[in-house]
């Protein structure tokens, strides 16, 4: 199961391994397999050595029995100590009570290898040194063995280092991509990368999605809004040039008023965007019924469109952004609907709203034949302008809508539209 870090929603997610753990758990495994491996390896060496094929532990008592009888007769004592040089083919030393050397089988032995205790009911008779020729087996196993942990834990942190910086490598390259310009670059891990690297790329690529998105937005935007200023900004200056003419043109002056009340609409919804990009919201107690009505004068439309089915319902919202989304829902309406039917206010249902006994809904119903298939599905989409949009006197940007399913999800609600059977284009949205 992917895990994806910072995505919304309702479903749950499995918590991915920390490194933490991960690095314990290859740690703890080294040194399982570095102890095998040097265990192994000592094992073999021991066996492989003609000088270790008696297990001296076992044969001590036996060999040193032995001297014990015979210790008395030089003659009997040197054939078993030539006997013994031959079996384990190593030089045996013959040693008195106080150290001194009485034989020696197969040559000297200065520096013994082991060194066997010959006693005779309490007191030492003496010794009996062993040195096996050649090299020493027990330097040899020690060298033998530190040299294979050292290889095994080479090897291990060698892996270890691989497998940490190949995707912090990665991770690099890609910020440093990104930090260029080229913000379709994406973070790409294997299966086995997850956990907090997994964590942090997926929100290194989902930072990434958000800057390519808000920078077409705002390319998109900043084209939308030349194109459009432009228009009223000429039709200002034709009615300017008119009054310099004629002061007394009614029909001038009327025509820079609508011009301004344009730019002015257009300026604020710019405003309520930027707000919402920064998320400063000012929530305050306010009365749905009498922000439906202010909105309502505010576009001068009668109040009789009004139909209050809040029961006074209270909500917490940001009263700007409120009135910015109820005048955009009007505004679409009369520009695009035949103008407003009815403007509804209501406690929010079961799915409009994640806490319907808070919410509120809020309804702009309109005159026209209602939405067609393609913009129904694309209503909210921010720059998008349906059919009867693009031939309309006066165009719009495509943010109305768009703005006002964004200050719903501020809020904590939604939006939507929808062809009521009755006939029209209802567009709802839910605060609360």
């Amino acid at each position: 199961m992917r895990f994806r870090h910072g995505h919304h929603g309702f479903g749950w997610h499995r918590r991915p391994p920390r490194l933490q753990r991960q690095l314990f758990v290859w740690l703890v495994f080294t040194i399982c397999a570095t102890g095998l491996s040097v265990a192994l390896v000592t094992h073999l060496v021991r066996f492989a050595e003609p000088g270790q094929a008696l297990e001296f532990e076992q044969a001590e008592n036996f060999v040193s029995e032995r001297f014990a009888e015979r210790w008395a007769s030089p003659e009997q004592r040197r054939a078993l100590s030539e006997s013994l040089a031959r079996a384990l083919a190593a030089n045996v030393s013959l040693l008195d009570a106080h150290g001194r050397v009485l034989d020696a089988a197969g040559g000297s032995c200065k520096s013994p290898d082991h060194t066997l205790r010959v006693p005779e009911q309490g007191p030492k008779l003496g010794s009996v040194a062993l040195c096996f020729r050649g090299s020493r087996p027990g330097r040899f196993v020690g060298i033998l063995a530190l040299a294979t942990a050292c290889l095994v834990l080479w090897k291990a942190a060698a892996f270890l280092a691989r497998m940490l910086t190949r995707p912090l490598s990665s991770l690099i390259g890609v910020t440093r991509e990104i930090g260029a310009g080229n913000l379709k670059s994406r973070v790409r891990l294997h299966r086995g990368q997850r956990g907090e690297l997994g964590v942090l790329a997926d929100a290194i690529n989902d930072m990434a999605e958000r800057i390519e998105r808000q920078l077409n937005e705002q390319r998109e935007l900043l084209a939308a809004v030349s194109h459009e200023v432009r228009s009223p900004l000429a039709r200002l200056r034709v009615s300017s040039e008119l009054l310099r003419h004629d002061p007394s043109d009614a029909r001038a002056l009327g025509s820079i008023e609508s011009e301004v009340a344009e730019i002015d609409t257009l300026v604020g919804k710019l405003l309520a965007s930027s707000r919402l990009d920064f998320g400063t919201l000012s929530r305050v107690a306010l009365d749905a019924a009498k922000l439906a009505e202010t909105a309502l004068l505010r576009q001068d439309l009668p109040l009789d469109h009004l139909h209050d089915q809040s029961a006074g319902a209270q909500i917490s919202a940001d009263p700007t952004l409120v009135a910015r989304a109820l005048d955009n829902l009007l505004d679409n309406a009369e520009q695009h609907g035949r103008g407003v039917s009815r403007l509804v206010v209501r406690r929010a249902r079961p799915g409009e709203h994640p806490e319907p006994d808070k919410g509120v809904v809020f309804e702009v119903w309109d005159r026209g034949p209602g939405f067609d298939a393609s913009t129904l599905s694309r209503a909210f989409e921010a720059f998008y302008r349906g059919p009867q949009a693009i031939g309309n006197e006066r165009p719009s940007l495509g943010l109305g809508l768009a703005l006002v399913q964004r200050i719903a999800v501020a809020h904590g609600g939604r939006a939507w539209a929808e062809n009521p059977p009755e006939g029209g284009a209802r567009v709802s949205f839910s605060v609360g």
